[in-house]
This record gives structure tokens, sequence and C-alpha cells, in this order.
């Protein structure tokens, strides 16, 4: 490959969730794109489960119908072992009257591949194996990155999105990431054949198990394996959690959680151990001079509810709306960027807040793993599905003032005890009717011709 210079309106750092999205739907509105993406897909990437609301976002790409015919395994809902009770409680996505009744389980390899195909259907220059190594500038930028075989490529470009990843080029460089202290967690996985799956219409949810130092997920898999992980406190375990000590910790944390036991009994182990730390961080700002943050390079919760591609791809349509008002000149790009923070950090507070909300309510007295998280709850009182129905009820979203608190809560126990939960309100918010308001609002504001290019 020869070194080469090219101009372009938009150039994308990353081609996970956040990057193709975005890149889509800027070429698809006739923009020079440009993604760099430092593997060659697909690849391997941890992040398996989807929510329901991501699914109108991979409708609006037009990706949705590819997604559908790949085989992935259709995600009905949730089941949890969570809290005092003891007891299994579900959510199902069909409770959500006028949304997707299902989401899915996916192989980020596969699902990710699909989606940077995608950018390059629609027109953007996709350049995989390829290492960004500086972004200069505050807009106009020059990027220069570096091929496999060694060779240099750079570009100019009117704007940055850094969906970088964890790697987070930009907000690194810039001391913009804030890691949560709530959150120190980290996660241990693998993967499993020939294992049991959860009996009859439960059989394809997601499985979150809770035990004394933590909890552990349970995901099928469309290739038969299942993807078996557990989230421990980073300060407790990071010493047992060395390369060396790696698999017999794994094995200690599962013998912990007993449904996933006695699932695993009998199947075969069948990839190595991974691990990831302090991956719960948010950013002071979700962009700089002329470049948007996007995905993990700008912020990542947690495991639990399976938020980080929803808000990743959440991101990548919120991006390239932002764009479009700017290269269009519907808006300046101060008032287009805050906007997308804005907006992009109240989908992340809203999912931050569910997921302190239901950390707070695990009630095992001897953990000190969640005893540290008890600040709402601490006599550990409420009952699992009334502590869950809280929790996506609305909690994310409480008033500041008694009385508002009073009058949720009382619609909260009206809906608990008639057992009405798609009543309960601020259901939509693990759903996707949030989603859907977004893109009715973006896709309310008058268009530009798309320009060949």
């Amino acid at each position: 490959m020869k070194a080469r210079h090219s101009d372009y309106d938009v150039a994308v750092i990353g081609g996970g969730p956040a990057g193709s999205t975005a890149a889509s739907l800027l070429a698809r509105g006739g923009h020079r794109v440009v993604v760099f993406e430092r593997e060659r897909f697909p690849r391997y990437h941890i992040g398996e489960s989807l929510l329901s609301a991501s699914l109108p976002i991979l409708a609006h790409l037009g990706v949705l119908p590819e997604v559908e015919r790949h085989g992935f395994v259709k995600k009905p809902g949730g089941t949890f072992l969570w809290g005092s009770n003891g007891e299994p409680w579900s959510f199902w996505f069909r409770e959500d009257p006028g949304g997707f009744a299902h989401a899915y389980h996916v192989l980020r390899s596969e699902f990710d591949a699909i989606l940077l195909r995608h950018s390059a259907h629609q027109g953007a220059d996709v350049l995989e194996e390829m290492t960004v190594e500086s972004i200069e500038g505050e807009g106009p930028f020059r990027v220069g990155a570096r091929a496999a075989d060694g060779s240099a490529v750079v570009v100019d470009a009117r704007f940055v999105i850094d969906a970088s990843g964890q790697q987070a080029f930009l907000g690194r460089r810039e001391g913009l990431r804030e890691y949560n202290p709530f959150f120190k967690n980290l996660a241990i996985w693998s993967y499993f054949a020939d294992a049991a799956r959860l009996e009859g219409e439960l059989r394809d949810n997601i499985l979150s198990a809770a035990h004394g130092e933590g909890w552990c997920w349970y995901i099928p898999l469309h290739d038969g394996t299942i993807s078996v992980g557990a989230v421990v406190d980073a300060s407790r375990w990071k010493e047992r959690a060395r390369p060396e000590t790696l698999p017999e910790t794994y094995r200690s944390l599962l013998e912990r959680c007993r449904p996933v036991t006695e699932m695993l009994r009998g199947a075969r182990q069948v990839a190595p151990v991974r691990v990831i730390r302090d991956y719960s961080y948010s950013s002071r700002s979700f962009y700089h001079s002329a470049a948007l943050l996007a995905g993990d390079a700008a912020c990542f919760i947690d495991p639990v509810f399976s938020t980080g591609v929803h808000l990743a791809l959440l991101a990548g349509l919120l991006a390239a709306d932002a764009l479009e008002d700017v290269l269009t000149g519907r808006r300046d790009t101060t008032a287009a960027f805050s906007g997308y923070d804005a907006a992009y950090r109240r989908a992340f507070e809203r999912y931050r807040r569910f997921v302190t909300f239901f950390y707070n309510h695990h009630a095992d007295p001897e953990s000190y793993f969640w005893q540290a998280r008890k600040l709402v709850d601490s006599a550990g009182a409420l009952e699992l599905r009334e502590a869950f129905v809280r929790l996506i009820a609305g909690t994310s979203d409480l008033p500041d003032t008694a009385e508002g608190i009073r009058q949720i809560d009382e619609r909260w126990s009206g809906s608990v005890a008639a057992a009405e939960v798609r009543a309960a309100p601020g259901m939509h918010l693990m759903r996707v009717a949030a989603t859907l308001a977004e893109m009715r609002r973006l896709t309310e504001k008058p268009r530009s011709p798309s320009r060949s290019r």
C-alpha cells in the first residue's frame, strides 16, 4: 500500500457499532466518510446480548433484515435470580405495547462485521488493519494512521468521530475520562459447549444470577455455545485475577453461583478465560473541539442490563444527526455538539441510574460486594419483583421533590399490586419507546437531498 493523502467530511476512528452506525448514516446522506479500524473483521469482542431498543436503530440503518437472516438467537427477555426472595423473575420485551417483542444474542464478531460491511455498502471508505497514530488540529483535522504493512495514510477531515472503544484515543489524550467509583468491578468470562439451557419459554432469555461475591451472566449463542461470565468487586478480586491464577479464579466464582453450576454440569469449556477491569466510566464532555466521542470511547456502565451495544448504536445515530445538521448548515457546531452531548448523556444517565438502583437491592447480608451498594434499601426489605419493577418503572427519572416521589411511588405500588407490569410508569426506559422518540425527533426535521459522492 502506498502512502496516500485524502480529504473527507468525517473521519471515524473505530469500526464497532458506534462508528459503523454513524458512518453508514453519514455516507448514505452523501457525505465523504472514512472509517479507520485497527483490526481485520470479523474480530472477537465481548458484549453479546442486545436490547429490543436497538432494533429500531438497526431498522433505520437498513441492516435489520440481514441481522434477522443471520440466525442469531432471538432474546425474548431476561431472567433474574437477584435479591432476598431467591425466586427467579423474568421480564419480557413483549410487555412493551407497540415495541419489538424480542432482541438478539449475537456473536459480536459476526454482528459487528455485518454493520461494518453495511457502512461500506452505503459508501464509506472502510480501512481495516489501520491504526490511528495521530489526530492533529482542532477541526479541520489531519489524521495519521499506519497500515499493517507499515505504510502511512494521512487524511484531512472537517470532523472526527472517536469511536475507538475503551482505547478512547481523544478522551484519554484530553484527560476527559472519569472512572465511576461505584462500579469498580471486573468481569471474567469464557464459553461452554454442551451446556444446559433454561427451560420452557425461558430457554432463550439471558440469565443474571447473583451470589455472595457478585453475579453471573449466562447467554445462549447461535453457534451452540454459552457465554458465561462473572462480575465481582475489583478491589477484592484483582489479586486473584492475575493471568496465572485466572482459570482457577473463574472456576471458583462459577462454583459460588449454584444455578450456573448446575446448568454447566457435563459441559465443556471451549475458550480461554478472559478478563476486563475498570470498565465503568464516563467523560466530562462527549465532544472536544470539532470531534465527537461515541460508544465505549465516551462511556460505559456495566454489563448487567446489556446496555453497551445499545448505547453505542444510539451514539452513532445521534452523532450522525449532529454532523448532518452542521454539514448541511442547519445548526452551527456549538449548538449541534452541545445537543449531542445532552441527548447522549441523558440516555447514559438513565441506564446508569437503573444499574445503580439494581445493585442497591441485592439483599445478601454477608456480601461485602453488595453491602457497599445498598444506598437506598439498606434493610433489604424489598422483594425481588417489587425491586425490579421499581427499577424499570422510572427510578432513573425520579423528581427532586418529596411529593413527586410519593406520587410515583403510589403508581408503582398500584401497578405491582395489580400485576400490571406494563402500566408501571417509565416501563419504556428498558424498551424501545425512548429510542423511537429520539428517532422521531431526528426524522421530523427537514432533511436535505442526498448528494452524490
